[in-house]
């Protein structure tokens, strides 16, 4: 078997929990369907589409129960709490949920976390379309660093729909802090976005929420951006272990691949570096799919 026939092997029923499609406020390289389409291609199983600033319930409604409607394949929905979206609001989550969200994501472009890096790296973010207001920077903590109520509430309704908590940009305290709190209130499913990149978890701490159960999700896009080493994402996977690891694309930007080109590339690189395909397998289609329950 050929290296490019065995990508494509490990490709089919894949899961890919971090697709940036539009449309968006952000540009992007394809749309929902065009995402959905050539995941299909692919033999994929499955993708969640992102928006930083709306819950992407309706569209993914119309997706799958009249674009894909007779396919084994399925979309999932979400929701990012930015400012644009409702910010951290017990209510604009539970509307969500009832849209079908599987995921909903701490503040991204929000965070402060976010907005303090982003003030010394300009460059490295994409901009939308249209100047939108100010950003409020977002923290989950109040000035004693204890957990907001709204949050909880928020944590509550995760855990009485059982989906996924994603911990977004927030500051690796407030990821420690929201994974404590978040399991107290009885969720399950917490998946960790890109420790290598604006959170900055060291694989220690990697290591130590994985064992919390925490998932740890890899962004593909920053790998093949270059704002992240290659060789540091076989580290972390090495570190952590495959069996605490997910791949997303995160792509979809106009400057990056499309996600499913990415994601064949990365995973010939991980498969020339020294990571099996048995540990891809896991990374890739048995973890994600657990995560939206998937069989």
């Amino acid at each position: 078997m050929s290296q490019s026939e065995r990508v494509s092997q490990l490709l089919e029923g894949a899961v890919d929990l971090h697709v940036h499609s539009g449309p968006g406020l952000i540009p992007r390289s394809l749309d929902h369907v065009e995402a959905a389409r050539e995941a299909m291609a692919a033999g994929m199983r499955a993708l969640a589409v992102k928006d930083q600033h709306s819950m992407t319930g309706n569209a993914v409604y119309f997706i799958n129960n009249y674009i894909i409607k007779d396919e084994p394949f399925d979309v999932f929905a979400g929701l990012v709490l930015n400012n644009a979206a409702g910010g951290l609001n017990p209510n604009v989550v539970d509307a969500a949920i009832k849209y079908g969200a599987k995921i909903v994501w701490m503040p991204t472009s929000s965070a402060r976390n976010h907005i303090e890096i982003h003030k010394r790296m300009e460059s490295s973010f994409p901009h939308t379309k249209e100047k939108l207001f100010p950003e409020t920077p977002l923290t989950i903590l109040d000035e004693k660093g204890e957990i907001l109520p709204q949050v909880r509430q928020i944590c509550s309704l995760i855990a009485q729909a059982d989906i996924i908590l994603g911990t977004g940009h927030l500051h690796l305290s407030e990821i420690k802090v929201l994974v404590d709190e978040a399991q107290k209130v009885g969720v399950r499913r917490i998946l960790m976005q890109h420790p290598e990149f604006l959170v900055e978890a060291p694989i220690d701490d990697q290591i130590e929420l994985a064992r919390k159960g925490v998932w740890i999700e890899h962004s593909l896009a920053l790998f093949l951006s270059g704002a992240c080493k290659k060789e540091y994402l076989v580290e972390m996977i090495k570190g952590v272990g495959a069996e605490y690891t997910t791949l997303g694309s995160d792509l979809g930007q106009v400057t990056n691949p499309r996600p499913v080109a990415g994601i064949r590339t990365c995973v010939q690189y991980l498969l020339e570096n020294g990571i099996k395909d048995e540990e891809i397998d896991l990374m890739l289609r048995k973890n994600p799919a657990s995560l939206v329950n998937l069989e």
